[in-house]
């Protein structure tokens, strides 16, 4: 099978810089949010429908980002 619909865009979640990165394969539509600087994965999700599981995977990157501390460097 082969991925369709591959589409990668940045937007910040919870206050953090985060690239949403979705596409499709067979019926599946497949959902990661990686955090930008050091390029690891928060979540991935599947889903029916790409809103649903765009949804969940952003609900779930919420909640990890917002028990993240920033440790800002002085």
């Amino acid at each position: 099978m082969r991925a369709e619909g591959y589409k990668e865009r940045k937007e910040q979640l919870a206050g953090w810089p985060v690239k949403i990165v979705s596409y499709k394969v067979g019926t599946t539509y497949h959902v990661s949010i990686h955090n930008q600087e050091p390029g690891a994965w928060i979540c991935k999700r599947e889903g029916s429908t790409l809103d649903g599981a765009e949804k969940e995977a952003r609900a779930r990157a919420t909640e990890l980002l917002s028990k993240t501390r920033k440790i800002s460097a002085t």
